[in-house]
């Protein structure tokens, strides 16, 4: 059994060499994998292999298909959970049935073939059909859009064939059967959340919207901010000085957004004081960029961290209240802060932060920005955050500002 996780790359790879690979989404969701192929490569033997998932047989398509083969929702509103858009399902006219293999795939094919009509299909039949969002797992985590990604990624057609996979008992197959399967038959497997971290490094997907000069108590900056493609954020980067001219690798602070804390100086956290101990850090060396991320409650939202911040009230420590509001400690995501500093033209950094792990998220994700120091940022212990800080510290690999150089 295999101990990692396939590259996405070589996902990609198999998908364009016409191979099923399996794709399992996060744990906290439906926490299932289904075998994935492309739709215009989804021979009759390719499907009759999927269908040994024992799972419902779909197509995911985009809305252009949607639109020239006049499929409409199966629904007028659905209800379901996760809204998986179910559309109007299909054979291809030559079929007899449709349920065979053979019939199936000549089912998808058609369907993905840009020339194909209306008239080349019956209906209902029994290719049900799923609508990917555009935008893929960037705008939705799920298998849908996955399969769409991927074989756009793999320069095919955008349209993926999928059918979940559950185990002998008929629930749906674990984290170990999966990874069983796959080195069974010599699959590759992935995650759709290193999916979404992939297309967040490698495609371009941040620009600049608007810009002005910013006077602060710290000294002269450039604020800009950013439009994020596919997503609902303005992420703001801080420019001092000429960064990506500087001699020197210019300090970079990756600073998620805390209302409580930057903005009303709360003292349950340092997030207020890290903020402005880094602009005076950047301003003192007068050359450094600090982005500032919309990630409120390590990427939460202010709502929840409020709900989090209730059971910390009740004895929680900051991950517990987070593990039992359904979250991992940590849902930061730092690929789109990344593509804002390769916008500004940085390759090396030295990175304002108490966080080791964060160092290491830019130096091991392939996007060519390094980080040559960590410069930590330890600001006072106050009697309400000690707790919160020494949790951070013991349980996320934090510095604190007694431990020892």
């Amino acid at each position: 059994m295999p101990a990692e996780f396939s590259s996405i790359q070589a996902a990609v790879s198999a998908i364009g060499r016409g191979e099923v690979v399996i794709v399992v989404d996060a744990e906290d969701r439906e926490n299932e994998g289904d075998f994935i192929c492309a739709a215009e490569k989804a021979t009759p033997e390719m499907i009759n292999f999927m269908l040994r998932g024992l799972g419902d047989f779909c197509m995911a398509v985009l809305p252009e298909t949607c639109e020239r083969l006049d499929l409409k929702p199966l629904v007028d509103s659905n209800t379901t959970q996760l809204e998986t858009a179910f559309l109007t399902p299909l054979d291809h006219k030559s079929s007899r049935t449709g349920i065979t293999a053979q019939e199936r795939s000549a089912t998808v094919q058609a369907i993905v073939n840009p020339a194909s009509n209306v008239s080349e299909f019956v209906r209902p039949g029994h290719v049900h059909l799923l609508l990917a969002k555009e935008g893929g797992v960037l705008r939705r985590a799920g298998h849908t859009e996955a399969a769409v990604d991927l074989t756009r990624m793999a320069g095919l057609q955008p349209g993926g064939v999928l059918c979940e996979i559950l185990n002998q008992s008929g629930n749906r197959a674990s984290r170990d059967e999966l990874l069983e399967i796959a080195t069974t038959h010599s699959l590759e497997i992935i995650s759709i959340e290193e999916l979404i971290a992939h297309r967040r490094l490698s495609e371009k997907l941040v620009s600049r919207t608007a810009s002005a000069t910013l006077p602060t108590r710290h000294g002269d900056f450039q604020i800009i901010a950013f439009d994020v493609m596919f997503e609902d954020q303005e992420p703001i980067a801080l420019v001092m000085g000429n960064p990506s001219e500087s001699k020197q690798a210019p300090l970079v602070r990756m600073h998620s957004s805390c209302f409580t804390g930057d903005l009303i100086q709360s003292l349950r956290c340092d997030c207020g004081d890290q903020l402005q101990m880094a602009l005076e850090t950047i301003g003192q060396e007068g050359c450094g960029v600090l982005v500032y991320l919309p990630q409120e409650g390590r990427g939460i939202g202010l709502r929840e961290k409020i709900k989090a911040y209730g059971l910390q009230d009740n004895g929680f420590d900051t991950v517990e209240a987070n593990h039992a509001l359904g979250y991992k400690a940590d849902m930061r995501d730092y690929g789109i802060g990344i593509q804002i500093l390769k916008d500004l033209g940085l390759s090396h950094v030295r990175l304002l932060t108490n966080n080791p792990k964060k160092a290491e998220a830019f130096n091991l994700r392939g996007f060519d920005l390094h980080v040559i120091d960590q410069v930590p940022i330890l600001p006072p212990v106050n009697e309400h955050n000690a707790h919160y800080l020494a949790t951070k510290r013991d349980k996320l690999g934090h510095r604190l500002p007694s431990d020892p150089e």
